[in-house]
C-alpha cells in the first residue's frame, strides 16, 4: 500500500509589514537626521554670530569704561602771583559709569558654548535684556551730561565747559558713542537669541508616524494644558500693557505740564522753569509719548495671543518690538534722571548750581515723571521675560 505524503502548508510569518515599517522608519530617521543637521547648521551660524557680537561688545564696553574713567584734563593756572592750583576737570559720573559697566562686562566674559538646549538661550535672552537696560541707562545718562557740557543751559546758568576742556569733552563723547554702539550690539544679540528661542524644534518633526499615532492622546492633553498656561501668560501680558500705557501717558503728561514761575522778577530776568527749558526733557516727552503709542498699537497682538495662545508669530513680533522700545524708554528715563539729579544737587566742579531750592514744585513734577517712566521700563522687562518663556514652551 503506497504511502500518501501529506504536505502541510504552514504559512510563513509575514515580514512585509515589518520590513516596510522598518524601511519607513529608517527613511524618516534619515530625513529627520538631515533636517536636524540643517537646523543645527542654521542655529550654529546664529550661535557663531552671537559669539562674535559678544566679543565685539566686550571690547567696546571695556574701551568705553576705560576712556570714561581716565578722562581728565588740567588747565594751566592763570594767576601766577597766587598760590592757586591748576583747574582740573574730571567727569562727575565717571565712577558711576564704571560701576554700571562692570556687571555686563563680567557677564559677557561668561560666554556659553553653542548648544541646542533651549534653557541656555532663554537664560541668555533674559540676561541680555537686563544688561541692555543697564547699558542704555548708563549711556543715556552720560550723554545727557556730555550734551550739557557742550551746550550748557542759559535758563539755569549752567555754562558750557567744553570750550575750556576740549580734550576732556572729546574723550567723554567718545566713551558715550562707544557705549551707544554696545547698546546696538545688545539689541542684535537679543534679536538673534529671540529667533533661536522661537524656532520650533526639527527633531520632533523627524519622529515616525507610528510614535506620533501612539502619542496623539498624550500630545492633545499636553497641548491643552500648555494652551491654558500660555493663555494665562497672555492675559498677564495684556494687563501689563494696560498698566504700562497708563504709566507712560502719566509720565509724559506730568513732564509736559511741569512749569513753575516765581512770584518775583527783575528787569532782565524772569524766574520761570518749564520742561521746554531743557532739551533732555523735550526728548523725554517725545520719546515716552512714542512708547505709549506703541503700547496702544501692541494691544491687538496681545489679544491675539489670548485667543490663540499656541501661536508663536504674534509673541515673536511683540518680543522683538518690545526689545527696541524698551531701549527708547530707558534712554529717555535715564537722560531725564541725570538732569533731575543735577537740578537737585548741582555740580560744584563745573559751577552748575542746583535749582530745586527755588523751583521745588517743578523739580517734584519732573522727578515724578522720571519715576513713572522707570516703572514703565520695569513693566517692559517683565513683558519681554513673559514672551521669552512662552516662546520657550512652544
Amino acid at each position: 500500500m503506497a504511502k500518501e505524503s501529506t504536505t502541510i502548508d504552514v504559512g510563513e510569518p509575514s515580514t512585509i509589514t515589518k520590513s516596510s515599517s522598518h524601511v519607513v522608519v529608517d527613511q524618516k530617521k534619515k530625513k529627520g537626521f538631515v533636517a536636524a543637521a540643517a537646523g543645527g547648521g542654521y542655529k550654529r551660524g546664529l550661535a557663531i554670530f552671537d559669539f562674535l557680537l559678544r566679543l565685539a561688545a566686550i571690547g567696546i564696553t571695556i574701551g568705553a569704561s576705560s576712556v570714561m574713567f581716565t578722562a581728565e584734563e588740567t588747565l594751566p593756572s592763570l594767576l601766577s602771583s597766587c598760590n592757586s592750583k591748576p583747574a582740573t576737570m574730571t567727569f562727575p559720573h565717571s565712577s558711576s559709569f564704571r560701576q554700571l559697566s562692570r556687571p555686563f562686562t563680567s557677564l559677557l566674559h561668561r560666554i556659553y558654548c553653542p548648544s541646542t538646549c533651549g534653557c541656555t538661550r532663554l537664560i541668555l535672552l533674559i540676561s541680555d535684556t537686563v544688561v541692555l537696560t543697564l547699558t542704555t541707562a548708563a549711556a543715556a545718562a552720560a550723554a545727557a551730561i556730555v550734551y550739557l557740557a557742550h551746550n550748557g543751559n542759559a535758563n539755569t546758568n549752567w555754562l558750557p565747559i567744553c570750550q575750556q576742556f576740549g580734550d576732556f569733552c572729546q574723550a567723554t563723547s567718545t566713551a558715550v558713542v562707544a557705549a551707544s554702539i554696545s547698546v546696538v550690539f545688545f539689541v542684535l544679540l537679543i534679536e538673534s537669541t529671540t529667533i533661536e528661542v522661537g524656532e520650533p524644534s526639527t527633531v520632533t518633526k523627524s519622529t515616525s508616524h507610528v510614535v506620533v499615532d501612539e502619542k496623539k492622546k498624550k500630545g492633545f492633553v499636553a497641548a491643552t494644558a500648555g494652551g491654558g498656561y500660555k493663555r494665562g501668560l497672555a492675559i498677564f501680558d495684556f494687563l501689563l500693557r494696560l498698566a504700562a500705557i497708563v504709566t507712560t501717558i502719566t509720565a509724559s503728561s506730568v513732564m509736559y505740564t511741569a512749569e513753575e514761575t516765581l512770584p518775583f522778577f527783575t528787569q532782565f530776568l524772569q524766574f520761570q522753569a518749564g520742561y521746554d527749558d531743557f532739551a533732555t526733557f523735550q526728548f523725554f516727552v517725545i520719546a515716552i509719548a512714542m512708547v505709549a503709542s506703541y503700547l496702544v498699537l501692541s494691544l491687538p497682538f496681545s489679544i491675539v495671543t489670548i485667543i490663540r495662545p499656541l501661536a508663536a508669530a504674534p509673541r515673536l513680533i511683540l518680543l522683538i518690538s518690545d526689545t527696541v522700545v524698551v531701549t527708547l524708554a530707558t534712554s529717555a528715563a535715564a537722560a531725564a534722571a541725570a538732569i533731575v539729579y543735577l537740578a537737585h544737587n548741582g555740580n560744584p566742579n563745573t559751577n552748575w548750581l542746583p535749582i530745586c531750592q527755588q523751583f521745588g514744585d517743578f523739580c517734584q513734577a519732573v522727578s515724578s515723571a522720571v519715576v513713572a517712566s522707570s516703572i514703565a521700563v520695569v513693566f517692559f522687562i517683565i513683558l519681554i521675560v513673559i514672551s521669552a518663556i512662552a516662546l520657550k514652551k512652544h
